[in-house]
């Protein structure tokens, strides 16, 4: 290793594994790292500043991509849709985790088949929608659920959408593998 190389920018690295481990916000950790690491770089504050600008200017229409369905998840969120989708799967008398997660395997790796990979996911799909009803459907069977089951129930939802995802991509005929 050349001693002209200066490794003090992969500070960087540890601030995102220190940030991940204390579970922080990850948006917060991501811009932290990004100005631990250009400081360490040796850039001024103009120079991040530019750098930051320079990459927004570029890529300008993916925070609203990214941040615009969010923002709609956490105001219907703020308005109960969790409660909402809790209390209509509880309705259904026939309705069990197990039987609404098989259903939503299969629309997940169907949409994902089709090509329509951004439908679903953990944002806007699990987190509102499928874990709250796999709740509701439990808790109207059994009652009051223990926090160790609802957090079961909770990474199944997100399972659930991991595979059908990644099995709905596998038959989508322009990313599969070729076969030659």
């Amino acid at each position: 290793m050349t001693p002209d190389i200066p490794l003090w920018p992969l500070i960087g690295v540890a601030v995102i594994i220190a940030g991940f481990i204390l579970r922080f916000n990850p948006m917060l950790v991501v811009i932290v790292t990004a100005i631990v690491t250009a400081a360490a770089a040796g850039f001024g504050p103009m120079a991040i500043l530019t750098a930051i600008g320079t990459g927004f200017i570029k890529t300008r229409n993916l925070p609203l991509i990214l941040l615009l369905p969010l923002a709609v998840i956490g105001l219907l969120e703020r308005h109960g849709l969790r409660q909402h989708a809790q209390n209509w799967i509880g309705r259904i008398k026939s309705a069990t985790a197990g039987r609404l997660l098989i259903v939503y395997l299969a629309a997940r790796e169907l949409t994902a088949a089709i090509g329509l990979t951004s439908l679903g996911g953990h944002p806007q799909m699990v987190r509102p929608l499928l874990a709250p009803m796999a709740e509701g459907a439990t808790e109207t069977r059994y009652g009051k659920l223990p926090d160790r089951l609802r957090h079961k129930l909770r990474a199944y939802a997100a399972a659930t959408d991991n595979v059908g995802l990644f099995f709905g991509e596998d038959i989508f005929v322009p990313s599969a593998p070729s076969c030659s």
